[in-house]
């Protein structure tokens, strides 16, 4: 690792851009969107305002930073290979599933349901989820070993959707009996994924 003060701009731009993402993250899952402000952010990171402000002008580019953070670290859960023996569909929720029990995921939460009500978030947050959608697409058609299969956008929107909602529903349920139903998904999908190829 380098040292500090051998470090480029760049490299220093880019740590001090993800110890502020990460403040924001913290500060989304703690203590909740509405109470995640530039100034709760700013003491979190221990950084100066001005210095938030050149990197995040607003509160809203902030909140859409963390949601392209989010879109990485979940891209980048699915670029292991597949075992032998595993279907590929499994391994998809099992990764996702994992990701969604994280920090980041918690606090993404957070902002998906800020947005119902803010549409400055709602639209600064559409390009993330935009490209989340269409990386997973791209990504589970090359696990799978094909990019032309008409199921595969259904069948991983599908899965998203139920287990975001699995996630949510979790703060309320109990965590193990939402666990059992994404496990009865994990055994249901690849059942589908056949039959259909079947049709």
């Amino acid at each position: 690792m380098n040292h500090p003060s051998h470090r480029t701009q760049e490299e220093r731009t880019a740590h001090t851009r993800g110890r502020i993402i990460d403040a924001a993250i913290t500060c989304l899952q703690e203590r909740g969107y509405g109470a995640t402000s530039v100034g709760a952010v700013q003491a979190q990171a221990g950084v100066a305002r001005g210095t938030l402000l050149h990197h995040f002008p607003t509160r809203a580019s902030l909140m859409a930073a963390i949601g392209e953070h989010a879109v990485d670290q979940r891209l980048e859960l699915l670029t292991a290979d597949v075992t032998p023996g595993e279907d590929p569909w499994d391994v998809v929720v099992e990764l996702v599933w994992r990701d969604f029990q994280s920090a980041t995921s918690a606090a993404v939460l957070e902002l998906w349901v800020a947005a119902r009500t803010d549409p400055s978030l709602r639209d600064a947050l559409l390009p993330a989820q935009e490209r989340l959608v269409v990386g997973f697409t791209e990504r589970v058609s090359e696990l799978l070993g094909t990019n032309d299969d008409p199921r595969v956008p259904t069948l991983l929107l599908l899965t998203i959707d139920l287990l975001t909602g699995s996630a949510m529903t979790s703060i309320l349920v109990d965590p193990e009996q939402m666990a059992q139903r994404v496990g009865t998904w994990r055994r249901t999908l690849p059942v589908l994924a056949r039959t259909a190829a079947a049709l």
